[in-house]
């Protein structure tokens, strides 16, 4: 919210019209103080939420990763599946010194 100096003008007058010379200056205090507590209480309310979004981001990645890797693996309780993930490791660890020559 973005006032310009004429904005600011027309309001003072009518604070003036509206709460005299003596209250203008308490009044302009309490706004003050309410919009400081407004603007910490969105800055909170915004640290929050992104906050939750970046702990939702991290719990999604997490899962992904725990899913990417039962895929790669395969069934850790299947002796046969952990047999054949390190067959496929050896024989790729194997093929490096041919990948390297070629």
């Amino acid at each position: 919210m973005n006032l310009g100096f004429g904005e600011i003008a027309v309001l003072v007058l009518l604070g003036l019209i509206l709460f005299g010379p003596k209250r203008l200056p308490e009044i302009a205090r309490q706004m003050g103080k309410f919009v400081a507590e407004f603007k910490r209480a969105s800055n909170d309310f915004q640290a929050q939420i992104h906050q939750e979004i970046n702990k939702l981001e991290i719990e999604e990645s997490a899962r992904k990763l725990a899913q990417d890797t039962k895929d790669a693996v395969g069934h850790p309780d299947d002796p046969d599946s952990i047999t054949s993930a390190l067959s496929r490791l050896t024989e790729r660890i194997k093929s490096i010194p041919q990948d390297y020559d070629a």
